[in-house]
């Protein structure tokens, strides 16, 4: 069977079960307008194996995202109404075909920033994706919408520093509270503290107070937090909290995309509520990244696997060194204030609750490696969850993981006061 073909068949079936799906759908808070949608979460997945394909670092594929969801919103709004365009303003045949937009902005925003992914993924993915939708005006309409779009979003975010040459240069010989970085690659997210948001007002504007003295109470409390809970070999660590720290060490751009996908087909969205809530989640996520990173860089923060083999070096007598310390998880390359997971993971849940006008966000995330889905009843117990985990792994402080969830939620009241509102046109 050729790739195009059989991309073509995956599209079908995503159809085929979201039309499935809105013959027995309950009733929920969001309702479909109209046929549910079989484009915006296909064209999610393609972009997900697109930039797994290219090995690019989460810094990078929530940036990759925000612009494929902005272009793809901009371009069914352009053709659909209802609400105000996030960036680029067009306006199309109201007859043209959304689905065909859908495809159209996609597909050119992944090939200008995924190239090397075009030959074998990206446009055997475009070709099956328009073969499923009629020839004629409407399509071409379609097409010519999202190409517009798409291009003129490129352009407008040409300059915006999304991947610009940044270097950091750690401290030789080593001081005592500032990070060291734990891998032989180059640290990710350099760039992000001077990249130009989607919607914040610059990098630092919800900067938090940075991370305690070294010297402090509060520095040996969470010093010996994640000493206690967080080491490969912790006794303290119970098999619930071991499941959840490694639950949430699973690649997080991928994880938190399937999710956003499910929660698209579960609710049987219509192509309209399908691209705002994709646009709303992945600017939150892009957003908040660069809030995150700008603090992570101005503080420049140790992580607990340099912390804690060099406690004797800290001037506080409450935290012991231990040469011989690990962590459970991996160590990101990136410095530890604040945590990154913390900053981002909870603003998703705020964003779920507005787009249901509800506290209660009933949202599941499946696991990548079979270690179960994991389910929330309301953001709370997301945030829990996932700033928990983060010192059960052996990464983060807990005023890490606090200070990141106020980023989180400043940053998703921030989009949601200012973007993605009805129109009124």
């Amino acid at each position: 069977m050729s790739t195009v073909r059989s991309i073509a068949l995956a599209f079908l079936a995503v159809a085929v079960v979201a039309t499935a799906g809105a013959a027995r759908a309950e009733n929920r808070n969001v309702q479909p307008v109209g046929q549910p949608d079989a484009y915006v979460a296909s064209w999610d997945a393609v972009g997900n194996q697109a930039l797994t394909a290219a090995a690019l670092t989460p810094a990078e594929g929530h940036v990759i995202f925000a612009y494929e969801g902005i272009a793809v919103y901009d371009s069914v709004i352009a053709i659909d109404g209802g609400y105000e365009p996030f960036a680029v303003d067009l306006e199309a045949p109201h007859d043209a075909s959304a689905e065909a937009a859908v495809a159209a902005a996609a597909h050119r925003i992944l090939v200008h920033y995924l190239p090397a992914q075009a030959s074998t993924i990206l446009d055997p993915a475009y070709a099956a994706s328009l073969a499923t939708i009629p020839d004629g005006q409407t399509k071409w309409d379609g097409i010519e919408a999202g190409e517009q779009v798409a291009g003129r979003l490129i352009s407008e975010r040409a300059d915006d520093g999304f991947r610009a040459s940044v270097t950091y240069s750690s401290p030789n010989p080593p001081v005592p509270g500032v990070w060291i970085p734990t891998a032989q690659s180059a640290p990710v997210g350099t760039y992000l503290p001077f990249m130009r948001p989607f919607s914040l007002n610059s990098p630092d504007q919800f900067r938090p107070g940075g991370p305690p003295p070294l010297t402090s109470k509060r520095w040996a409390r969470d010093y010996n937090e994640v000493k206690e809970f967080g080491s490969s070999t912790s006794t303290s660590r119970t098999a619930d909290q071991t499941l959840a720290a490694r639950f949430w060490a699973e690649p997080p751009v991928q994880q938190a995309h399937g999710a956003f996908r499910k929660f698209v087909l579960d609710h049987q969205l219509d192509v309209v509520d399908a691209s705002r809530f994709m646009a709303m989640i992945s600017v939150t996520y892009a957003d908040a990244l660069i809030a995150c990173f700008d603090a992570k860089y101005h503080y420049a923060f140790w992580r607990p696997i340099t912390a804690i083999r060099a406690g004797d070096t800290d001037d506080n007598d409450a935290t012991a060194a231990d040469p011989a310390w690990s962590p459970l998880i991996g160590t990101p390359n990136h410095p530890e204030y604040p945590s990154a997971h913390a900053c981002l993971t909870p603003a998703g849940g705020r964003v779920i609750a507005r787009f249901l006008d509800t506290n209660r966000i009933d949202f599941t995330i499946p696991s990548l490696t079979g270690l179960g889905d994991r389910h929330f009843t309301t953001v709370k117990d997301l945030e829990d969850d996932v700033s928990d985990a983060r010192i059960w792994g052996g990464i983060h402080y807990r005023s890490s993981v606090e200070d990141g969830a106020t980023i989180s939620m400043k940053t998703a009241d921030q989009v949601l006061a200012h973007h993605f509102h009805r129109s009124n046109r």
